[in-house]
């Protein structure tokens, strides 16, 4: 009966870590983690319940304390983490150090009564259990769970008493996640069961967890998208949901407005008669639906250009509101003399351009970071394909006498580089992810992303940027796939009908995937990678370009054994 409990609560546990590896969500590899230790503990206590043997139940003992040793460690960091708490790497070693050394000593069971003086082997109501004699470092073991239960409570107190910017539903979370361990563990310890329990404490950890999961994440999204902007100076940012709650803000907007320091996440934006409640705020729906239309509002002496963009999931459902802020002061006073300065306001205006560009270019490159960090096969990919084209381009105006091609051209070659692969974001998650090879069916889904891609780039950009750029774009993510001799898709286009920034897309493209390690291969050397370029001249790339790109062996391998080093320093 209790041997089918372990079982029954392991089958569980490795549902709820299937659920968690195929849901369409960015993995978090603490959440990873912490499954795979609550399995590893589940197994040591089922391999314990059918043990024929005090050997067998002996090491079920030791598998048992292998995840047993080091998932308080886990829900602890992760705690951490939810509520903004920073902690010091030495007092992460020493709680880890601590934990290996009791799993240390429950290893020395059955060859030193360090930690059991003797254990034999009991039946009973329908499972086997360990008799133990503990030994004088026993204590280890509930002495650390005592400890990090007193951490646990000593955080929430410490979140509570903060009153800390932080959603309700992580506070929560984290007491909930409390209790279930202290009352389990002291439940278990003071009826000195010979069933544990602790496991179903476990469970409901991760039940906690995933359940909140989805609302976290969103605070990552937000971080993920306005990360590259966070520093700007002169910019200011506010994410309000649908329902007009405060989701996040930066540090400039907190500086602007002193009243969002008083904001509570996932609550209202209360009402009040400041400009930015007034002018904003209120009329947030009818200001977003007016998408070409920038609001100027005056504060503290200082003008800002003020834009509101709707957050949009999954192509129509709304979620809440992205508010922008720029300072437009320089312009405004400029405007007001600019027969005196006209020449100071042209370089103003420039300066001021040039930043908001900037400002655009990092939103799009973190729109295409957050594309990539989807797919599981492809991780750095938009950065390296970036540089690539970057030395290719470059190449190529060096030989601007043979392939005819402008500087103005070849920068915005570059630039829309990192959106190549944008229309992956319409993809099944199944598919994307998928380490192995394709069915044809899967393959024709995949085949998509280009067509996709071209659709959202077009309706990101247009209005927007110039309409040069937005060709360009287009064109790279609609037919960098084509092939020179017809074969390629989604259009089938042939040697120079294929658009000549695509041609050029395809090469880095490809040359990426080939010297880049993915999880269905191993990445070719450079020889094998420069081969294959060549050979496919004619067929799978514009021939002209191909043998320019093949000039560039020496900065690509710069680049890319330069990258292979910084990681390995990393890491």
């Amino acid at each position: 009966m209790v041997a089918n409990f372990y079982l029954i609560v392991f089958i569980i546990s490795v549902g709820l870590t299937v659920n968690i590896l195929i849901k369409n969500r960015k993995i978090d590899n603490i959440l990873i983690l912490f499954s795979i230790l609550l399995n590893i503990n589940l197994a040591g206590q089922y391999l314990i319940a059918i043990s024929e043997s005090v050997e067998m139940a002996i090491w079920g003992n030791k598998i048992m304390y292998i995840g047993g040793c080091y998932l308080p460690f886990v829900i602890f960091i992760f705690a951490t983490r939810l509520s903004n708490i920073r902690i010091s790497r030495f007092f992460k070693i020493f709680l880890l150090a601590y934990a290996t050394v009791v799993l240390f000593f429950v290893m020395s069971i059955g060859y030193y009564p360090w930690y059991y003086v003797s254990v034999t082997l009991a039946k009973g109501n329908g499972f086997n259990y360990l008799v133990k004699d503990y030994g004088p470092l026993h204590a280890l073991y509930p002495s650390m769970m005592i400890f990090y239960v007193v951490l646990l409570i000593s955080l929430i107190f410490f979140v509570l008493r903060k009153k800390t910017q932080l959603p309700t539903n992580v506070v929560v979370t984290i007491a909930l996640v409390c209790s279930s361990l202290i009352f389990t563990y002291l439940f278990e310890r003071l009826l000195k069961s010979k069933v544990s329990y602790l496991p179903v404490g476990y469970l409901i950890v991760i039940s906690l967890l995933l359940k909140n999961y989805d609302r976290i994440n969103m605070y990552d999204m937000s971080t993920n998208i306005l990360s590259s902007i966070e520093k700007l100076q002169e910019y200011g940012y506010i994410v309000i949901d649908k329902h007009f709650r405060y989701i996040s803000s930066n540090e400039n907007i907190k500086i602007l407005f002193p009243e969002v320091n008083q904001w509570k996440i996932d609550s209202k934006v209360p009402e009040s008669d400041s400009c930015l409640y007034q002018e904003i705020i209120k009329n947030l729906v009818s200001l977003s639906q007016n998408k070409n239309d920038s609001k100027i509002i005056s504060v503290n002496n200082r003008f800002f250009q003020v834009d509101i963009k709707e957050l949009i999931y999954r192509k129509k459902n709304l979620i809440g509101f992205l508010i922008e802020f720029v300072d437009r002061t320089a312009e405004q006073n400029y405007y007001n003399t600019i027969e005196d300065y006209n020449s100071k306001l042209e370089k103003e205006v420039q300066k001021k351009t040039e930043h908001i560009t900037h400002i655009k270019d990092m939103l799009i490159l973190g729109l295409a970071e957050m594309v990539e960090s989807r797919d599981s096969n492809t991780g750095g990919h938009i950065k390296r394909t970036s540089k690539v084209v970057g030395i290719f381009a470059e190449k190529l105006l060096a030989n601007q006498e043979k392939y005819h091609l402008s500087e103005d051209f070849l920068s915005l070659v570059v630039k829309a580089a990192p959106m190549h692969d944008l229309g992956k974001i319409s993809i099944d998650d199944q598919v994307l992810r998928k380490p192995g090879k394709y069915t044809p069916e899967e393959y024709e889904e995949m085949k998509r992303h280009s067509l996709e891609g071209a659709k959202r780039v077009k309706s990101i950009l247009e209005g927007v940027e110039d309409d040069a750029f937005v060709k360009v774009a287009t064109n790279i993510a609609y037919y960098h796939h084509e092939k020179w001799n017809g074969m390629g898709y989604p259009t089938g286009k042939k040697e120079t009908e294929i658009p000549v920034e695509a041609r050029i897309m395809a090469l880095a493209d490809v040359f990426d995937a080939l010297v880049s390690k993915r999880c269905y291969k191993e990445a070719f050397s450079y020889d094998e990678a420069f081969n294959i370029v060549k050979e496919s001249l004619g067929e799978h790339f514009d021939p002209e370009l191909g043998d320019l790109f093949l000039t560039c062996r020496e900065e690509l391998e710069i680049f890319y054994n330069e990258m292979i080093s910084n990681e390995a320093n990393i890491a």
